[in-house]
């Protein structure tokens, strides 16, 4: 995936997340906690290899690497991963 903007990917965090919790997308805003919308290590597991698939980049493992607490930090973290996938 080439050019992705900042809502697009946003917007399909939320509905990655919404799908793997089985709640409506409208319900969840980029402010959610994680820990709040009740994501086990399991759902971030699964929401991770949704996240790679759909914008084809390698999420890095190192739990230091990308902090995640928030839909933002997610979607900020994605967003990272495409401009640095961009400019390799």
């Amino acid at each position: 995936m080439s050019e992705v903007d900042t809502k697009t990917v946003e917007d399909k965090v939320i509905e990655i997340v919404a799908k793997q919790r089985r709640v409506d997308p409208s319900t969840l805003s980029l402010g959610d906690r994680l820990e709040d919308i009740e994501i086990e290590s399991i759902d971030l597991v699964e929401i991770i290899f949704a996240v790679e698939d759909e914008f084809d980049i390698d999420v890095p493992q190192d739990r230091d690497a990308m902090k995640l607490d928030t839909l933002q930090d997610v979607a900020d973290g994605v967003n990272r991963l495409i401009s640095e996938k961009n400019a390799a």
